[in-house]
């Protein structure tokens, strides 16, 4: 691997991925590395990309991504895609100390094992390094990068990502399941937000009180906090057309959370209740944005879908 000017890749370009591979790109030219290589399950969306990023390159395949790149982030939806990409990519083989840096959001018996597999089958090194924030933040350079591996490898990998990704890098320890477990924390308490939320909301619309100055106070009492954020997309009845964290998104990672806390004897009873909207608000209405769960508690108490009396 080459320590000074490695040749880096990105896997994934969906809505997270697409903004980050763009700002870990623009760092690496800035600092005088190659250009990011980046790979896409459909290449038209890696290509719409490099037309908008100068100098950015795009790979033909996952071999040429294993045997070209010295760091490769990868940035999937699920656990299945994390596992069959990592595989493809060891079988293409991977070139001697590379790094995978891992920054989905898996179940840690998955990075585990992910792990395992890497140390075994080749030469490489893995690391995780999930993110904490949406979209938008994304497209700010504005993530939190949650960290776990090897010191060494950390220490080579993090000037990669912080701050062309995000301001602040929380370091996990040598151990990569240790980050999966603080992304699923974080994702605890994004869920359980979005839940407290939807019930605050409906109550003050359904007492007669009104959302919009049940927002106005939370305005009040948590500027520049997640909390006017969500209550702002709920108030704009905004989860049909502005899909920041999908419900099927949600569900994985609430999924994640529930046996994260049975493995380790926490009781979550909110993420049971979210879990249990969530999943009626999918079913009636489809795959909406998180803050589509109030959905539920509106119809509990009798409103309209909208938030409206009938």
């Amino acid at each position: 691997m080459n320590t000074s000017t490695p040749q880096c890749a990105f896997i994934g370009l969906g809505a997270m991925g697409i903004h980050m591979a763009k700002h870990i790109h623009n760092h690496l030219v800035q600092s005088g590395h190659p250009p990011l290589l980046v790979y896409n399950r459909t290449r038209a969306r890696g290509e719409s990309l490099a037309s908008e990023v100068p100098g950015l390159q795009v790979a033909d395949s996952l071999q040429q991504v294993a045997q070209t790149a010295d760091v490769i982030f990868t940035c999937l939806l699920n656990d299945a895609a994390v596992s069959q990409v990592i595989t493809d990519l060891l079988s293409a083989g991977l070139k001697e100390d590379a790094i995978i840096v891992e920054q989905s959001t898996i179940a840690p018996t998955v990075t585990k094992e992910l792990a395992a597999k890497v140390n075994k089958e080749s030469k490489a090194h893995y690391i995780a390094c999930p993110i904490m924030g949406p979209p938008p933040k994304a497209a700010a350079a504005q993530l939190i990068v949650l960290a776990a591996g090897p010191q060494n490898v950390r220490d080579k990998v993090l000037p990669l990502l912080v701050p062309a990704i995000g301001p602040k890098a929380i370091q996990l320890g040598d151990d990569p399941v240790q980050a999966l477990h603080m992304k699923l924390t974080g994702n605890f308490f994004v869920t359980s937000l979005v839940e407290m939320l939807g019930e605050g909301m409906t109550l003050g619309q359904a007492s007669g009180v009104g959302q919009d100055k049940v927002k106005e106070l939370l305005d009040a009492l948590f500027p520049g906090t997640l909390i006017p954020q969500y209550a702002d997309r709920i108030v704009r009845n905004t989860y049909k057309d502005q899909i920041f964290f999908p419900l099927s998104s949600a569900r994985k990672d609430a999924t994640h959370i529930k046996n994260l806390g049975n493995s380790v004897n926490a009781k979550l009873p909110i993420t049971d209740i979210f879990l249990d909207h969530l999943n009626s608000v999918q079913e009636s209405e489809g795959d909406l944005d998180i803050s589509g769960v109030v959905v539920a508690s509106r119809k509990a108490a009798g409103l309209n879908e909208d938030g409206s009396k009938p």
